[in-house]
């Protein structure tokens, strides 16, 4: 995604439920190279979509370590089985977030070289997808692909 400087990107939290991280704009845009071409607005609201999206997929887990391990958060799972699962959720929101950020700027080029950088950026965005759903697979201890014999 060919972003260019413009604006600085403010921090802002998104608010998870009372089990995840809080994620972090700023943190974000860091660690997924974005700049103030995205709005933070923009950002946050794409971070907070991602958030509600992988929490929904990881109800049922969540839930099991409330249960099973008497966590209060990822936090203390993590500390307590000494595993990086806080990681994973970050991974997890971050790539999902930037695949979608990236598919809605993919579509404002209306230029000859549209339908080129449309076919550039699909890479890019079924990678950030993988990322999201192999880091979702690693938090329910789940493998990463299945593989079928037909």
């Amino acid at each position: 995604m060919g972003f260019s400087a413009v604006n600085p990107v403010v921090d802002n939290i998104v608010i998870t439920p009372a089990f995840m991280p809080d994620i972090s704009v700023k943190d974000f845009a860091d660690a997924m190279k974005l700049d103030g071409t995205v709005t933070p607005a923009r950002m946050k609201y794409a971070l907070t979509d991602s958030a509600n999206s992988v929490c929904r997929e990881l109800k049922a887990w969540t839930d099991n370590a409330l249960h099973q391990h008497g966590s209060l958060t990822l936090e203390d799972y993590d500390l307590t089985n000494d595993t990086d699962k806080c990681f994973s959720f970050q991974k997890a929101v971050y790539n999902l977030a930037k695949a979608q950020l990236t598919e809605h700027y993919r579509d404002y080029d209306t230029g000859k070289d549209a339908t080129a950088r449309t076919k550039e950026l699909t890479p890019q965005i079924d990678t950030c997808y993988r990322n999201a759903r192999n880091a979702i697979a690693d938090i329910k201890d789940e493998p990463h692909s299945t593989i079928e014999l037909i």
